[in-house]
């Protein structure tokens, strides 16, 4: 099996290298969609993505994460370890998406290598932002360091180096050994060209009865412990250092995985909740009970693109009235929401708003009592579009905070419901109607009467209508149902139920 799984990630590294070129001339004109604000984020993302293009030229990978793993190293190294983590998730689904419209122009393309490319970008975001908060991760693995007593530790730093200099991340004290706050919060970010000049500001800070501390430095791959020691004169082995060290990458990995397979575990169980769902109406139930059953939230209303009046119409709600949802109809372009953060939805990035009541309607925040919310897009990465949208929240004026690992597993979530719902999309749409019926009575009988083979003459017979008249009225349903001509139209109304 992980033999399988690495080819279908040589499979996706192959596919981006084979692209790279289409891909640079569209991610140019994306990049002049960009705000300003982004600017600092794109440049440190455009000297990354030429990294990885020259990697993938110049070498074999033989594996993907420890090329991912490469390029992690090259930004620490250029540009530190602090980032927007949303600003990175929509500039990463944007190159995912641009990935898969380039595959999608080729007839070619199979499934598979949507699933190679998707496969890909998984496992950079797991790499990147399934991780728990940095400065937190740090203070607990050092606590377990100083817990062990193997030697007499007054203090750990866990120092980064960023560009040339040598920055704390995160400092720790024993509790034999505890400091003042305020001299704590000087050591916060404190950073030196040296590692040893860094080394001394510390144990000038942080010594007692103007002794300096003895200080080990031991290397944990792209960070280095600062050990202060709690007596001067402690003889220290080789192998102790090593233990420590040895502890310290454990710890790290193991935190990095069990996070990793927390939100993996989620995404399974969600995708087999939909895979059970056999027409229009069990997908819906599927896609809002699965987002609340695996996800922190507590109701979720789902909406649907419809594209023949261009609104946005309430399909399905969990903890939540089905009936008041579903009688929700909008002209979404109206709509806040869709008109400051459409780029964002279109790039597969869910959006956490502290206030509702800035990107929806005054009517619905308070009828149903919104507070914090959730916006998750409805994306179908195959055919790269975005056919509606999920609301999440925790309860009635729950005001709420949600983490980079939940906006990052959701993107997934959206992707997964998106492909499900995509071949129910029409006929979704059909089933629980609109404010106008999308096809008259009279255009359903030209229309079966076409499905049936006849021609516009016999169709104008039957219906005892001019043949020009039976023209309009097919120009008309080819317009309203979006169709490349009368026989796509028929294919579509079938699938519709509009005909039989």
């Amino acid at each position: 099996m992980e033999h399988k799984v690495d080819q279908l990630l040589q499979k996706g590294l192959s596919i981006l290298y084979r692209l790279s070129e289409p891909f640079m001339k569209e991610w140019k004109t994306v990049l002049a969609k960009f705000d300003s604000q982004k600017e600092n984020l794109v440049d440190k993302f455009n000297v990354i993505i030429e990294i990885a293009f020259q990697q993938l030229h110049n070498t074999n990978i033989t594996s993907v994460d420890s090329f991912i793993l490469s390029l992690l190293t090259e930004w620490q190294n250029r540009f530190g370890t602090k980032y927007d983590e949303n600003e990175s998730i929509f500039l990463l689904t944007s190159i995912e998406n641009i990935f898969y419209r380039l595959l999608s122009a080729n007839k070619s393309s199979t499934f598979l290598d949507y699933q190679a490319v998707q496969f890909v970008f998984s496992r950079i975001l797991d790499q990147t932002l399934l991780t728990p908060d940095i400065e937190i991760q740090n203070e607990k693995l050092v606590k377990t360091i100083i817990a062990t007593n193997i030697i007499p530790i007054k203090w750990i730093a866990v120092v980064n180096k960023i560009h040339e200099d040598y920055l704390v991340d995160s400092i720790v004290c024993s509790e034999d050994s505890q400091v003042d706050h305020y001299i704590l919060d000087m050591t916060a970010n404190l950073k030196a060209g040296q590692i040893d000049h860094l080394s001394m500001a510390l144990t000038r800070l942080l010594g007692t009865d103007n002794q300096e501390d003895r200080v080990i430095r031991i290397p944990c791959l792209n960070e280095t412990l600062l050990i202060g020691l709690q007596n001067r004169d402690f003889p220290v082995t080789t192998h102790e250092i090593e233990f420590i060290r040895g502890m310290y990458l454990r710890q790290l990995k193991l935190q990095h995985l069990e996070r990793k397979m927390e939100w993996k575990d989620a995404s399974l169980l969600f995708l087999q909740h939909l895979l059970r769902a056999q027409d229009a109406d069990e997908a819906v139930k599927a896609i809002t009970e699965g987002l609340v059953e695996y996800m922190p939230f507590r109701r979720c209303a789902l909406f649907m693109y419809n594209h023949y009046e261009g609104k946005g119409i309430g399909v399905s709600g969990y903890n939540v009235s089905n009936p008041s949802v579903q009688q929700i109809r909008e002209e979404i372009f109206k709509l806040p929401l869709i008109k400051k953060y459409l780029p964002s939805l279109t790039h597969s990035q869910p959006l956490y708003f502290t206030n509702a009541a800035t990107v929806l309607p005054k009517k619905y925040v308070q009828e149903y009592q919104l507070k914090s919310l959730v916006v998750l897009p409805i994306f179908v990465p195959t055919q790269c579009k975005l056919i509606g949208i999920a609301l999440l929240d925790k309860g009635e004026d729950s005001q709420f905070e949600v983490s980079i690992q939940v906006l990052t597993t959701l993107i997934k979530f959206g992707q997964y419901a998106g492909e499900l719902l995509f071949s129910y999309w029409d006929r979704t749409i059909q089933q629980l109607g609109s404010s106008n019926s999308v096809l008259t009575p009279r255009e359903k009988e030209v229309l079966k009467l076409i499905a049936e083979g006849a021609t516009i003459n016999e169709a104008a017979i039957t219906l005892h209508l001019s043949s020009y008249t039976v023209r309009d009225y097919i120009s008309i349903i080819i317009q309203k149902l979006a169709a490349k001509n009368r026989t796509d139209a028929a294919v579509k109304a079938i699938r519709m139920n509009l005909i039989s």
